[in-house]
């Protein structure tokens, strides 16, 4: 066996060994949760130690966290401003939704008891949404798509729809110069970002 074997054999059994070694502490760190002495919470952020997101694990060595666990652990959107656009042109957000009826959907947009946020603000807790910038479309969606995307675009945007029979447009002026993110919630889907002409 050449010197160059022999290290490959040494660094493929070092590889082995660390795999084995991250194997039982892993389930030394869920027999413990099943135990009661760890919760679930410290199990997940014990696992992300282990497997820390610059890619090194604490047994030191080369990478081994599997690259499907980036999606399971990336972290949510932050708040940000958004990129100034030229003049002219005006950057809307939009979602869709199911609702019942059209007076569901404004509801949902636009009704809050008291001082509290409408539903929508409350399910977009990193957005300040000033509804006075906010407009809802029930059921004449195709009319109201192709008043500002064209004919390829406005079915593209139909599509993502899945078929849901409101669509909720916000124009950026709703938040106010404030940083935000804006996600899908359990009511509504996020469509995303568009940009048209004033």
């Amino acid at each position: 066996m050449t010197c160059t074997d022999a290290i490959d054999t040494c660094s493929s059994r070092s590889d082995k060994a660390r795999l084995v070694n991250l194997a039982s502490k892993f389930w030394g760190l869920t027999s413990r949760i099943w135990n009661g002495t760890i919760s679930p919470m410290k199990l997940i952020s014990k696992m992300l130690t282990l497997l820390r997101p610059d890619g090194q694990s604490l047994l030191s060595g080369p990478r081994i966290k599997p690259p499907w666990l980036d999606n399971w652990f990336s972290t949510p959107s932050l708040p940000e401003l958004a990129r100034p656009l030229p003049d002219g042109k005006l950057r809307l957000h939009l979602f869709s939704g199911d609702f019942e009826t059209e007076d569901a959907a404004m509801k949902y947009c636009f009704h809050a008891d008291g001082d509290a946020p409408e539903q929508i603000t409350l399910e977009q807790p990193e957005a300040f949404i000033d509804t006075g910038f906010v407009e809802v479309v029930h059921k004449k969606i195709d009319a109201r798509l192709s008043e500002f995307l064209d004919g390829g675009e406005a079915d593209r945007m139909r599509a993502k729809m899945k078929g849901t029979n409101t669509l909720i447009i916000i124009t950026e002026d709703a938040f106010g110069g404030f940083p935000y993110a804006l996600v899908t919630t359990k009511t509504v889907y996020y469509l995303g970002p568009i940009v048209v002409d004033v």
